[in-house]
This record gives structure tokens, sequence and C-alpha cells, in this order.
């Protein structure tokens, strides 16, 4: 399949409800290999900087997006992300994208494709000497000092709720430099399960992530082959620092609840040599777990259970990593910030709030649960631990483990990954000790 195509098709799955990394898994196999990296990086970059390819679009066009036939609008982000992210030459960016879209669109619709993606290539080759960023220098974005809102909702792509909720709460650079880490494509890294240093196989690239020990850039080289030749998860350093601030001597069994796809119960085994009970509601994405597990050699084994009803008692370690909005990994859920909204966020929390008095009255009394979570909101994060203590007064705060990053602590003893301080995702967790 044309790669040109193969994005098209995703983003229309997408936009039938499909959540995007399905919808790639089932389309790129028709992709040759070396054409699949392109046809993802078009479909997911479509998806993260929608608005702002969108808002070129609406000044080289004779109508706005929102008015356009959806099919249509699909192909003319595709050619404008080319265009103006991608640096792509004219005749690749508007040729092979017209060429793909006649055969799905016919020949007046492509024609009208064509024709925008024209005039949007020559804006691009008119500002051509002024570099990379030359685009923005006669473009249809608000001024980012007289309307930071405007601005971070179309040229950063956001959603107005989510900006302006960030805005509330952090200074406008730090929420700038977090609109910007969550539109770049996300790296793959490698976390080493032990202490040695990667012997990678022959076609692998690995580079140190600093600040991050154990964390290994995929440079060159596909992610299955890394991991047939290490003892090793792909995992972002802000999932693993969950792992690190967990912290050692934890009272067995552990638990590992909403587990899947389970690197961190693979961590949590390899870190501190306990055995790891990985449950999850997903029978399917459990199985994702139970591949690697034996290879590796950790004591894990895997059930299907659903969370906010657990039928498990005397826990000495319950590690509750639940369902949240994932504002902290945006990047790599490149349609999640379309979908999400307010009500989505209260229908969360109170999802979250049956699972974390599920998992606490699964822990028995000296025991440990940690509440994490890859958002960024308060009331999925501090919040939700304040009602919870509230609820529990035979629960108490616990500082972090040894392990834990300092610059990731705050003052009350959680873990709170920032973004655009760590060029990671998101993460955030709380140590709960049972006293009672």
């Amino acid at each position: 399949m044309n790669p040109r195509a193969a994005a098209h098709r995703i983003l229309g799955e997408v936009r039938r409800g499909k959540l995007s990394d399905r919808a790639a898994s089932r389309i790129l196999p028709a992709v040759d290999p070396a054409d699949r990296g392109l046809a993802l990086d078009i479909a997911f970059g479509c998806l993260r900087l929608r608005a702002r390819l969108d808002a070129w679009i609406g000044v080289c066009a004779d109508r706005p997006p929102s008015r356009m036939d959806r099919a249509v609008r699909d192909w003319l982000r595709i050619g404008a992300y080319q265009l103006t992210e991608l640096r792509t030459p004219d005749h690749a960016a508007v040729g092979e994208t017209v060429g793909a879209a006649r055969s799905a669109l016919g020949r007046r619709r492509a024609g009208y494709v064509n024709a925008v993606l024209r005039t949007l290539a020559r804006r691009r080759e008119a500002d051509a000497g002024d570099g990379p960023g030359a685009l923005a220098g006669d473009d249809p974005f608000p001024d980012p000092d007289v309307d930071p809102v405007g601005h971070l909702c179309s040229w950063g792509s956001h959603p107005e709720w989510l900006v302006r909720r960030w805005l509330a709460r952090w200074e406008l650079a730090d929420v700038r430099r977090l609109v910007e880490q969550q539109n770049r494509p996300p790296d793959v890294v490698v976390r080493m399960l032990t202490g040695d240093d990667p012997a990678p196989p022959d076609g692998v690239e690995l580079e140190p992530v600093p600040g991050w020990p154990r964390s290994f850039r995929l440079e060159r080289g596909l992610p299955e082959t890394a991991l047939s030749g290490l003892r090793a998860v792909i995992q972002d350093p802000a999932a693993s620092a969950v792992v690190d601030y967990a912290g050692d001597g934890l009272a067995e069994p552990v638990l590992d609840v909403c587990a899947a796809p389970g690197t961190k119960t693979l961590g949590l085994a390899a870190e501190y040599g306990v055995r790891v009970v990985a449950l999850d509601i997903s029978r399917r994405r459990l199985a994702r777990l139970r591949a690697p597990a034996p290879p590796l050699g950790l004591p894990v084994s895997a059930a299907v259970a659903d969370a906010p009803r657990l039928t498990v008692a005397d826990a000495g370690t319950v590690l509750a990593d639940v369902p949240c909005t994932g504002t902290g990994v945006l990047r790599r859920r490149a349609d999640a910030r379309w979908r999400l909204g307010q009500q989505g966020l209260d229908d969360l929390v109170a999802l979250q709030r049956e699972i974390v008095d599920a998992c606490a009255a699964a822990v028995r009394p000296g025991g440990l649960l940690v509440y994490s979570t890859c958002s960024l909101e308060r009331e999925e994060n501090e919040e939700q631990v304040d009602a919870f203590l509230d609820r529990r007064p035979d629960y108490r705060r616990e500082p972090p483990g040894a392990d834990a990053r300092s610059d990731c602590v705050t003052p009350r003893g959680d873990l709170f990954v920032r973004p655009w301080l760590t060029g990671t995702d998101g993460a955030y967790a709380a140590r709960l000790r049972r006293i009672a």
C-alpha cells in the first residue's frame, strides 16, 4: 500500500472512533517495511498537529476545514504536514499525495486537493530563504505574546480547555515548553533490567538518556531486535521513575493492578527481586506481558481481574497504575488530546476512586499502596490522593524510595515527572502506607 494512502486510512479509522495505535497496527502490515515509518510519521503527525495544519489549510482554501468533506480534509492534512513539517519537496508532498488521493476521491475532488496544496507550496517557496521556521513569519496564527491561548491552541495544536487549565496552574513559558514537548514524536527508550551496560545486537544502536540510569534511546534498529538481545523492556524514563519510586523492601505478594502491557510489572520483579502478579481486565493486553516474562526469567504471573471489584486480600504491596486522561503522554497517544474533555476527566476521577478504594482494601496492615498515573492533572493526582487519605485514616503518605530522582519528588514526597523539564513523558505516584 502507498504510505500516504495508509496514513489516510489510519486517519479515517481514527475519525470513526478507533484508537490510533490500533488503527496503525491493523493497516501498516500492508505497507512495504521501508515505507512504514513514513506512513506512521504522516498519520500521527497529522493527528498531533491537526489544529496547526487546519490553520494553514484555511488560509489556502476557499472554505474553512470544518466545512470540507472529511476525506478531502484528511488528504489536505497529509499534504500540508509534508510541506510544513517534513519540508518534503513539492513533487513528493503534492504530486504523490494527489496521485494517491485520486484513486480514492476521483479526479474532481483530487483536483481540489491539488489546488489547495499547490497554493500552500507556493507560499512555502516564497519563504524558502528564511529557514525551517519561515512559514511562521507570515502565518495564520495569533501573536503568542498578545493571545497566548489562541497561539497554543492553533500553532500549539492543543484543545482550549486543556491549555486554559494548564495556564491557570503553571507559568506561560512552562506551558509553551510542555506543548512543544507533547508535539514531538516520542523517542523509543530501552530500560535495562540489570545494572549492566547494554551490548546491543547487530544493527541496533543505543545512546544513554542523560540523567536516567539504565535508560537508552534507540537511535538505530527495530525495538524487537533490540529486545531480542537484551535483558530489557521498552519503557519511557517517566514510567521507569514510578518503579524506582516504589522503593526497596516491597512486601509480598506484590500486585500490579491495571498492569497491561506489564513493563512496570517486569521492572518491579527485576529491580527488587520480588514475585509480582499482574492483574488487568484485558486478556488481550495481558498476553503482551506473558510473552517476554519467561525468557527474562522473572517471577511474574498474570490473571484477568476487574480492578474496582478486586477479590484479593492480604497483599503486601499493591501498585495501582490506574486508567487516566494520559495528559502526560499525549505525544505517544496521537489522537488522545482531541478525545479528551471535562466530562471524560470527571468520569475517570470517579473510576480512579473506585479502584484505589478496592486496592486499599486488598493491602494488609503494614503493607504499601503505590498509586500512579501518567496524567498531569491535579484531580487525578494529588487531589485524588488527598481525598483517599481523608476517607482512609488508616493510611498515610510515606517518603519515596532511595532510588527516586530528587528533582521529580514534590515537597509532600509524591513523584511528579514534568515533561517540559525532563524531556520525557509525564508521570505521578504516591506511596501510601497502611498503618492499621
